[in-house]
């Protein structure tokens, strides 16, 4: 794998001519990586016709759009930067940002692929990405430009930016194929920008700044996107999907026994594939530790949080009946002891919300919802048997947990799960500053939050 000077790719990408809508305010830096806007379109206004909101009305959102794109200009959103499969561009929110992306009809059957960062607040135009494409010759095209949201190394959120250069055959060269990687903080800062030989990254996961290749057999690489060392690892493919924490993360991995009957969990640091707990280490909580017997020991499962915390989940083998808990992923260290819940053994319908400060989750791990203090361990609320099946979506800080009542969007009281909205068709998604996007009939419409009554 060749990793190439970025200087390098500059002249690469403007030989080829697939960037296009560079004005004279953008550094050099920022065009190898593709096409940002100078300084005036940045002060541009996002919305010069300002569809109107005809849905109706969200629970713990203002009464009119702060700012609004209609179909034409919104297009689509972008994908995640983690999953290989990246046809699902309907990630619409990056930090305190709006990602918009979409296609633009040129003379002579050309077009361009763009990609533009807004400002939540204000709806002004952070920055606008321009790819030409080239031109249909049968076939499907391959892809030239991705817009995919994701994080960078210290977990914030990043918006990356895939650029797939052709450069045609001259009568001395042959033609050549490179991917360039380039990833921006939500302001629209870049943070650092890589480029390869050929188009197989285009497609390769991105996790936190670094391109996770598990092309090869025995474990993984990490090539990080910017200045850094590529990092090998023994971590599979499987590890990865379960990492959780900050930075490469902790895997986990399942240590099982038969004398006793156990299901020990070994969390494992996936930069250095030390182990760093293990569950046999640790005591259960007392309503767990009460049931193991010298036949039968306990089982664990760890799953993502917040930071450098995840939660870990005790229960006795072979028990659907479990107990919650806050833990420092880097040590297994117990910070609180959450609620009860039952089991299902699956994970394909698990569900996560978590408040801004961290403070209130509210966790579908089993057959019902549970809200819970994450700091004094106190449940707030717990689904009834009778209930339709609560799926936890968003709790951003307004008094709402957005979630799904049997694949249905609702809005509910976070306090209580009192049902204040039911039939939502677009579920907000919510940026960091306390704004929210929604996709409805007509384009995106940006609002500002606001408490509950």
């Amino acid at each position: 794998m060749n990793r190439i000077r970025t200087t390098m790719v500059l002249g690469l990408v403007l030989s080829a001519g697939l960037v296009t809508g560079c004005s004279g305010g953008a550094d050099a830096g920022a065009k190898a990586g593709g096409g940002e806007t100078g300084k005036a379109a940045e002060s541009a206004s996002a919305s010069p016709k300002s569809p109107v909101y005809q849905g109706k009305p969200v629970p713990g959102l203002t009464a009119q759009p702060a700012w609004s794109l209609t179909d034409g200009e919104a297009g689509n959103c972008a994908s995640k930067a983690s999953e290989k499969d990246s046809s699902q561009r309907d990630v619409c929110t990056v930090g305190d940002a709006v990602i918009v992306t979409g296609y633009r009809d040129g003379q002579s059957g050309t077009s361009t692929f763009t990609a533009r960062l807004f400002d939540a607040k204000t709806g002004k135009l952070r920055k606008n990405f321009d790819f030409a494409l080239p031109e249909k010759s049968g076939g499907s095209t391959p892809a030239v430009a991705l817009a995919q949201v994701g994080e960078w190394r210290d977990g914030s959120p990043a918006l990356l930016i895939r650029n797939r250069v052709d450069t045609p055959a001259d009568p001395l060269k042959k033609a050549s194929t490179q991917t360039v990687l380039t990833m921006y903080a939500p302001s629209g800062e870049k943070l650092g920008s890589s480029s390869f030989d050929g188009d197989t990254h285009m497609s390769t996961p991105v996790r936190n700044g670094y391109l996770v290749d598990t092309s090869s057999s025995g474990g993984a690489k990490f090539i990080p996107i910017g200045d850094g060392e590529t990092l090998t690892t023994q971590a599979s493919h499987i590890d990865l999907q379960g990492a959780v924490g900050p930075g490469l993360g902790y895997s986990s991995q399942k240590d099982t026994s038969f004398q006793p009957y156990a299901n020990w969990l070994t969390a494992t640091d996936i930069r250095t594939g030390k182990k760093v707990w293990n569950t046999k280490d640790l005591a259960p909580p007392a309503a767990v530790a009460k049931l193991i017997t010298p036949a039968k020991a306990t089982s664990a499962r760890l799953m993502p949080y917040q930071g450098d915390k995840a939660l870990l989940e005790w229960s006795s083998y072979g028990d659907s009946e479990a107990v919650m808990t806050l833990v420092d992923v880097k040590s297994g260290q117990r910070l609180a002891e959450g609620p009860g819940i039952d089991t299902n053994g699956t994970v394909e319908d698990d569900g996560l919300a978590i408040s801004p400060d961290g403070k209130t989750a509210v966790v579908q791990y089993g057959k019902g919802a549970v809200a819970w203090n994450t700091e004094t361990g106190k449940e707030l609320w717990r689904q009834a048997t009778n209930e339709k099946n609560i799926m936890p979506r968003a709790l951003p800080g307004n008094g709402v947990l957005y979630a799904y009542l049997d694949g249905t969007g609702a809005a509910l009281d976070a306090r209580d799960k009192k049902v204040l909205a039911s039939g939502i068709e677009a579920m907000p998604q919510f940026t960091t500053n306390g704004y929210a996007a929604v996709r409805s009939a007509g384009g995106i419409f940006v609002f500002a939050t606001q408490p509950v009554a």
